[in-house]
């Protein structure tokens, strides 16, 4: 996926993203530290992205940002 694609599918879900959950969305990509699963994790995404070609599903994009935020549950 082009770099400009990704931008624009980034842009859409923070626009479309309540106040208080872009509040801790930026905290966790601005202050935390990634856990090595959750680093884990995207790495394998990005390997499966990059040998055929298909995206991360909005559900599974969700999933990983809860986690990110509030922890494995």
């Amino acid at each position: 996926m082009e770099t400009t694609i990704i931008r624009e599918k980034l842009h859409k879900l923070i626009d479309d993203m309540p106040e208080d959950k872009l509040n801790e969305v930026y905290t966790a990509l601005i202050e935390e530290d990634y856990s090595d699963e959750f680093k884990a994790e995207l790495d394998e995404e990005y390997a499966a992205y990059k040998k055929d070609g298909e995206v991360i599903a909005r559900e599974d994009v969700d999933k990983l940002i809860e986690q990110m935020l509030y922890g494995k549950k």
